[in-house]
């Protein structure tokens, strides 16, 4: 099956949107299914960039080698070329793999909290910090849909409805009050992390920026030095996972200017 697609809809620069499916390993054939169902959409404002990607190497969005790689490196520069204030990922994963997704323990494993089921397998959650932190603006909305591998039509169905509100919206409030029509606890949920998010991380990243300006780091040692110290200093309520991830946003901030 083919996998590669691109187009643009709309003329208007304003909101700008961008949906970008199989960003890695072989989801592709999958989210491609997704993004065939949006890809008529009636835009009544602003412009839909739709993307999606070919087969590459497996590499998690939350690696920072990720962005290294010429899939990662082709994302960002979507994202520099269109800067969307609503941007969408959409994954797919295997069955036994849904609960790594999903548990409560993964924001101390790996600096994220659990993303969240809406219906039929499909789940909703923000970006990688990653990125999140350097590309977009606090309040943009940089969100994933993750479906299962071959998805049936109940879970295109779900994808659809959620990006035939977001290509319709102008910005966050307005996803969220749309969505939390249809699933009034699932926002709650990502109201809470957004919430822990503003507090915490987005500010600590903020101030690792300012520190860095007034001082020349020899080594990754003494980013993560910083990174702790500023952590401690600001009483941000982040755990070592997320302190890891604020050296390695840092990185990533450097790289891509």
């Amino acid at each position: 099956m083919e996998t590669d697609f691109f187009k643009i809809i709309g003329e208007e620069e304003n909101p700008s949107h961008l949906f970008i499916g199989g960003l890695h390993g072989k989801e592709g054939l999958s989210t491609i299914n997704a993004i065939r169902t949006i890809e008529n959409a009636d835009l009544k404002k602003g412009s839909l960039v739709l993307c999606n990607m070919p087969a590459s190497p497996y590499l998690s969005t939350l690696d920072p080698l990720y962005y290294l790689s010429l899939a990662g490196k082709k994302v960002i520069d979507l994202i520099r070329e269109y800067t969307p204030e609503i941007y969408l990922e959409l994954h797919c994963y295997h069955q036994d793999k849904k609960s790594k997704l999903t548990d409560s323990d993964r924001m101390e494993v790996s600096g994220v909290p659990g993303l969240v089921e809406l219906e039929e397998g499909v789940l909703i959650g923000s970006t990688s910090p990653l990125i999140r932190s350097v590309f977009f603006k606090l309040y943009d909305f940089p969100f994933i849909l993750e479906m299962p591998c071959n998805p049936p039509s109940k879970s295109l169905e779900v994808c659809y409805k959620i990006m035939e509100i977001a290509s319709k919206s102008s910005n966050r409030l307005e996803i969220m009050e749309k969505i939390g029509e249809v699933y009034p606890q699932q926002v709650e949920r990502l109201m809470n992390y957004f919430d822990d998010f503003s507090h915490n991380f987005w500010p600590a990243f903020q101030e690792v920026k300012k520190k860095t300006q007034k001082i020349d780091l020899n080594g990754y040692d003494e980013l993560d030095e910083l990174t702790r110290r500023v952590v401690e200093e600001g009483g941000y309520d982040l755990n070592q996972a997320q302190i890891k991830q604020l050296s390695q946003v840092y990185v990533i901030f450097q790289e891509y200017g």
